[in-house]
């Protein structure tokens, strides 16, 4: 299991938007926006894969962010992020 707090940057004007559909996500947690565009999540995933597969989901799916950063991941294996999500 791999656990990483992330940043989702987003259009400002989206941001209340962008929130309610994070909160619908499983495994996906909001902690609140930094700086008007900065959505805090919590993302736990069962494998670096599957965690870039929910980076990427939200970065394409969600109009209105402009990527996903991750700023801490932590998990039973060893995990290979060698680039941000």
């Amino acid at each position: 299991m791999i656990i990483a707090s992330m940043i989702v940057k987003t259009e400002t004007e989206k941001v209340n938007d962008i929130v309610l559909k994070l909160q619908k996500l499983p495994n996906v947690t909001t902690h609140g926006v930094h700086k008007e565009n900065n959505i805090i999540v919590l993302v736990e995933a069962e494998s670096d894969d599957k965690l870039k597969e929910i980076g990427r989901y939200i970065s394409s799916e969600f109009e209105g962010v402009y990527g996903t950063y991750p700023t801490f991941v932590s998990g039973d294996e060893e995990i290979g992020l060698d680039t941000a999500v």
